[in-house]
């Protein structure tokens, strides 16, 4: 990657294992991009939501995650890396952030993902045309105030179409510093 646009971070998911003495490890690359949209670089909460997939990877194996607002797509990239059929979403407004998720895919040598543009609060066809999902994951979706209401009308409608799917999310607290 051109350092001119960013770097890429190195994120390890590891688990010893206390029966043997060996230990799990998961290595995933991620493009930062020095720019002003939120979705170009990763947020603390990103990386809380992808250690959690990582503890739960055992039952990521060929289940279908959508990963909404995905930005550069840590969640998603470890949900594919243990198995699952990921679709990476963004907003179909932030073009770079879409075209960041396809670099992730393919500095992770994952091909399959899919990254599609969505937009919170619009059932659009993109929407309408996703596969039936079994996960849909969400870090720091719930992060303008004004977006609140599009995210949940989106997350509901996904819901409403998968009953069996979950819902998984982190959200940092933030206090208005004004």
């Amino acid at each position: 990657m051109d350092n001119t646009l960013g770097v890429c971070k190195v994120f390890k998911f590891e688990e010893n294992q206390e029966n043997e003495n060996q230990s799990l490890s998961l290595t995933v690359s991620i493009p930062e991009v020095l720019d002003p949209q939120y979705g170009m670089y990763v947020w603390p909460c990103a990386v809380v939501l992808a250690q959690f997939v990582w503890t739960q990877r055992r039952g990521m194996h060929q289940k279908t995650v959508l990963e909404l607002g995905a930005g550069v797509g840590l969640p998603g990239i470890v949900a594919a890396k243990c198995g699952a059929n990921v679709v990476l979403s963004d907003s179909t407004e932030l073009p770079l952030c879409l075209e960041n998720c396809r670099r992730s895919c393919t500095i992770n040598s994952l091909p399959d993902v899919l990254v599609v543009g969505l937009t919170w609060g619009e059932i659009s066809p993109d929407i309408v045309l996703l596969p039936p999902l079994d996960l849909i994951l969400g870090s720091d979706v719930f992060y303008e105030p004004e977006d609140f209401e599009n995210v949940i009308v989106t997350i509901s409608f996904l819901l409403k179409k998968n009953p069996a799917a979950q819902f998984w999310a982190t959200y940092q607290e933030r206090r208005d510093m004004t």
